[in-house]
Order: C-alpha cells, then structure tokens, then sequence
C-alpha cells in the first residue's frame, strides 16, 4: 500500500520558473562535466594576506579574479550558444548563483576585465545586497557570460552545476578540506584542497579544451592569485 503524503507542497511561482529554466537547459544542451582537485595553500594564504591588509576578501573574489583571467586566455568559453551559433563576448560579466529565501537567482557581475581584487570584493557585495533586498536590476538578471555557482560552506565537494541561460559554461565550487597528499619528495604530508566541478556545452566546446580550461583555472588558483602589493 502507497502510504499517504504528510505534506504537499506545490510548485508555483519563483520556484516553478526555477524549475522551467533547469529542464530547458538540459534539454537543449549537450552538458559535460569535469572534476579536479585543487591545492589551496595559496588560496588560503592569499586571502589571509588580503585580511590582514583590511580587504575583506572571500575566497569566491578571489576564485572570480581566476576565472577571470582564465577566460581571457579561452575565450570561447566567454559565450552563449544557440542551435546555430557560438556567440563569444569581450565583456566578461560572470553570474553568480546566489540563493534567496528559498529561490535561486544568477545576477551578473558588471564587466570584470582589467579590475583589481578589490573592486571585485566590492561589486560582489553590492550585487548580493541588492540580491537579498530584492533589488536586483533587468540588466544584472538577464544576461551573463559565465556562471560560479558555491557550495564551499557546505560539505559538498565536487557536484554537476547545470548551464545557465544559454551559457557554455559554469563552474560548481565545493569545499576547501584537509587531504592526505605525496609531495614530489614521496613524502606524505597533508593540505588544504578544493574541490572544482566545471559543467560545459560539449555542442560547441569539445573535452580536450574542458581540460585545459580547469587545469589553466587551477594553476592560477595554486599560484598566481592577485596579492597584496598587485592590483589584478
């Protein structure tokens, strides 16, 4: 015998639009995902520094500058795709899920070309604000070129994002937790890691440059954030 519900919850509204958008994304795009693990000694060191120096930076600022530069050097992941087009962009205006109450929204970034770390931090947290107040503009919710999505405050490691409004790329952030690793040495130490999942449009992005993208994303991260004395 099917027992009986003890609630119903019906899906309406924000939620149900939500959930129109995710299955039209699956179904129009050919989603692939790939998975690293990241050293984040100088992820965490760098914000460290960045504290220490009075700039309230998170580590996603930080991984938004990376990805950032990372779309500089690939371009093609900078896009939206139709059944007919790759349309790259030179403006690099990165969405980030965020979620609010119990919706999820993606506002965009302003173009992030040629801006410092801290004026990232800032943008970031006016963006959040006004995501939170409701605030949010048409501009900042209709339209992006990339899409962070940050499960780091959770336990969650590795997932599979799903694309964003046409996009061709999104890159899924879980947690930074301690890892047993083999130095180069073979000796055995232990480290900060993070865990990266990046979901493409294999329509128009094939496996090889995937790989290449999250492995140009993660040597930045290991070693080429933006410090104290620098400006990008």
């Amino acid at each position: 015998m099917i027992p009986s519900p003890s609630q119903t919850l019906p899906i309406t509204g924000v939620r149900k639009m939500i959930a129109r958008k995710m299955m039209e994304s699956l179904a129009t795009t050919a989603q692939l995902s790939f998975s690293a693990r990241i050293d984040a000694t100088h992820l965490v060191a760098t914000r460290k520094a960045w504290k220490a120096a009075a700039v309230e930076a998170g580590y996603e600022d930080l991984l938004l500058v990376a990805i950032r530069n990372t779309l500089l050097e690939y371009p093609r992941f900078n896009a939206t795709a139709t059944a007919g087009a790759l349309q790259i962009y030179d403006e690099i205006r990165i969405s980030v899920a965020m979620a609010v109450g119990d919706s999820l929204v993606a506002p965009a970034l302003p173009d992030l070309r040629g801006i410092s770390l801290p004026e990232v931090v800032s943008v970031r947290r006016a963006l959040a604000k006004r995501a939170q107040e409701g605030k949010l503009t048409v501009e900042e919710m209709s339209f992006g070129t990339f899409t962070i999505s940050n499960l780091g405050t959770t336990r969650v490691e590795h997932f599979t994002p799903i694309l964003n409004g046409g996009q061709v790329g999104i890159l899924g952030v879980g947690r930074i937790a301690p890892s047993v690793f083999i130095g180069d040495d073979g000796k055995v130490g232990v480290r900060p890691e993070l865990g990266l999942s990046l979901t493409t449009d294999h329509r128009v992005i094939d496996g090889a440059p995937s790989g290449a993208f999250i492995t140009a994303l993660a040597e930045r991260i290991e070693c080429a954030l933006p410090q104290v004395e620098g400006t990008l």
